[in-house]
């Protein structure tokens, strides 16, 4: 588990007004769907959750109500092999940027 000094809290947000549920699966959670989930902030469809992530590469996407993949808007993606696109966030611990 990443500490405070090896890690860097990375914020996630997703605009999906019409979801239920919001989840985020990736390499720092072995793409496990149930393991973060995400919460709704206020009314407007914005959902969000912050993780601490070790110095790295990071690929991640969000899981909408169950079964719908959708890579971060908001970052680079790469493919995954299997016909789907990845989002990319890449930590550097030691300047505590993310790049």
């Amino acid at each position: 588990m990443a500490t405070r000094h090896d890690s860097v809290y990375v914020r996630f947000e997703l605009f999906a007004p019409h979801a239920n549920r919001v989840s985020l699966a990736g390499t720092f959670n072995r793409w496990d769907p149930s393991a973060t989930p995400l919460v709704r902030v206020g009314k407007d469809g914005m959902w969000t959750v912050t993780l601490a992530l070790p110095s790295g590469q990071h690929q991640y996407g969000f899981i909408v109500d169950g079964r719908n993949w959708m890579p971060d808007p908001a970052a680079p993606t790469v493919d995954d092999g299997f016909g789907r696109r990845n989002s990319v966030v890449s930590v550097n611990t030691i300047n505590g940027r993310i790049l």
